[in-house]
């Protein structure tokens, strides 16, 4: 494959990853589950959001479908990753936050709906299966 200097390379790594994802018969679970977790390891990279961690995690889903899938598709997901990683580390370097980054996800507002609901606004109040006996 010839690819152009304009060409975004994490995005094409990107669209490789999507089209694993989509194309994976579902026979084999590190297939399956590997190359929808690697899209979504892409995204997040490309997103701005991904940490160094992300990235381990996303080399153990590569090689874990490399060793252990049953076909060729499945053996390969982890080709465009691996190939960022071995030829571009500057690129994926620029794209991981650093180890103090904390994630934009507030866990309280998340649960405020379920907490309003039930009425409890206890730590466990998002765990336990209360609604029902709440309001009967």
């Amino acid at each position: 494959m010839v690819i152009g200097q304009q060409r975004n390379l994490l995005a094409l790594a990107q669209n490789f990853a999507h089209f694993f994802a989509h194309e994976s018969c579902g026979f084999c679970t590190p297939c399956r589950v590997g190359s929808k977790l690697l899209s979504q390891y892409l995204d997040k990279l490309a997103a701005g959001h991904a940490t160094c961690i992300d990235m381990e995690l996303a080399l153990q889903v590569c090689n874990t479908a490399s060793l252990y899938s049953h076909c060729g598709l499945g053996k390969s997901i982890g080709n465009p990753l691996l190939s960022l990683q071995q030829y571009f580390p500057q690129l994926m370097a620029q794209c991981l936050q650093p180890d103090s980054y904390t994630p934009q996800f507030d866990l309280d507002a998340a649960l405020f709906e379920a907490r309003r609901i039930t009425q409890r606004d206890d730590a466990a109040a998002h765990l336990a299966n209360d609604y029902r006996h709440a309001h009967s």
